[in-house]
């Protein structure tokens, strides 16, 4: 039998881990009920009782949101969840569930590998504490599958309870972006990021494009 994680023990639950994970990780944006539940891969009892504890305890808070809904021109108003940037503990507990979190370039190339010969694996945004960029994670291999790189992230994403922005290409297509200058990869190199793997010279090509 699995030991149990001892963060559910001293939070109460799997599934409070996670969600506290998912609004911390994610602490400019509001999300429904229904993302939540789906992004955090929960149960909906689950994950309203916890929700329920989490606004109680004060570490989020509801707001009005307006969502676009398929089919409708006009928006719908709905029930918004974001955490409570007010509440003293923040960023201290930011900082404990990201030091106990299993994110890390280790555990994520573990997971990626499962999807073939990796080329270049460079990592921003949630991995070194930036939770606000837009990328989580880049991706080139020589030959790649879009569906198998998902699944390995989906993988990955249901161990640590949060959502994992990834942009995944041909070797080829990177190599041509970064000499191109595009925003995607400007925005990757140019702030705070790790490489964990390159077997193609983006590096070098990223430091010409520099000088």
């Amino acid at each position: 039998m699995a030991a149990r994680d001892p963060l559910s023990i001293l939070f109460g639950s799997a599934a409070r881990v996670k969600l506290l994970r998912f609004f911390l990780f994610n602490p400019s944006k509001e999300f429904t009920f229904d993302d939540i539940s789906r992004r955090a891969k929960l149960v909906r009892r689950t994950a309203r009782t916890e929700m329920n504890a989490l606004e109680k305890a004060e570490v989020i808070k509801q707001k009005t949101v307006y969502i676009e809904v398929e089919g409708k021109s006009k928006k719908m108003k709905a029930i918004g969840y974001s955490v409570n940037k007010d509440f003293p503990e923040l960023q201290a507990l930011q900082t404990f569930l990201f030091e106990t979190a299993p994110i890390d370039g280790k555990n994520l190339l573990k997971h990626l590998r499962q999807a073939g010969t990796l080329d270049f694996v460079g990592v921003s945004g949630v991995f070194v504490r930036d939770f606000e960029q837009r990328l989580d994670v880049l991706i080139a291999m020589k030959k790649f599958s879009q569906a198998k790189i998902e699944k390995a992230i989906r993988s990955l994403e249901a161990e640590v309870g949060i959502e994992i922005r990834f942009a995944a290409m041909s070797s080829d297509d990177l190599m041509y972006r970064v000499g191109m200058y595009d925003k995607l990869t400007r925005d990757f190199f140019d702030y705070t990021h790790q490489v964990l793997i390159d077997r193609i010279g983006v590096k070098d090509e990223v430091m010409t494009q520099r000088m």
